[in-house]
């Protein structure tokens, strides 16, 4: 077991070695890909609460 939890944190600690060198690309990466789907969800949320609204099951 413990073979195994090292084996992780090495990897994940050369994963995190890679961070630095992309600079500020993965957290604008995240903030894109949250926008978009925020963005997304909220089309799709207008649409179901129109078509509810034209059901009548409008809460």
């Amino acid at each position: 077991m413990q073979q195994i939890s090292f084996a992780i944190g090495q990897l994940l600690e050369w994963t995190f070695t890679i961070l630095p060198a992309l600079g500020w690309f993965p957290p604008i990466a995240f903030s894109l890909v949250i926008g978009l789907g925020l963005a997304y969800w909220l089309v799709l949320q207008g649409r179901y609460n129109r078509k509810a609204k034209q059901d009548g099951t409008i809460a």
